[in-house]
């Protein structure tokens, strides 16, 4: 699962988001020790890659203005999985594993086309 996660993670992720999880000044957050993915649930993160993000987001007490596109909306239930679980327990990351069954029940949730959110809607979200 981590293997696949990482193998994704590289290929949709990492030009944005680095490939140690450190992000890319002005164009993507870290995902180590981000608050988003360092969560009990897994609600929140899973959203952001099936709407994508726009607007304001601050990320380790540093302000972030991006916008970034639905990554893994294009992704199998289970790829989604293996990507968030790689991201959730790397680079020192201690957030549980996510299943294709999450996944599922969070793209289920969104409709026919969702849209992309912004941080306050998805601090509105369930964790």
């Amino acid at each position: 699962m981590l293997a696949q996660g990482k193998r994704s993670y590289d290929t949709v992720c990492g030009l944005c988001h680095g490939f140690d999880g450190m992000g890319k000044p002005g164009q993507a957050p870290p995902l180590a020790g981000s608050e988003w993915v360092n969560t009990k649930g897994f609600g929140r993160l899973a959203h952001i890659p099936l709407t994508g993000l726009n607007g304001p987001l601050t990320v380790e007490g540093k302000d972030w203005n991006l916008s970034m596109a639905a990554m893994g909306a294009a992704l199998s239930d289970a790829d989604l999985a293996n990507v968030l679980t790689y991201v959730r327990e790397s680079w020192g990351n201690k957030a549980g594993p996510v299943t294709a069954d999450d996944v599922k029940s969070v793209r289920a949730s969104l409709g026919a086309r969702p849209k992309a959110l912004t941080a306050e809607q998805l601090k509105a979200l369930a964790e």
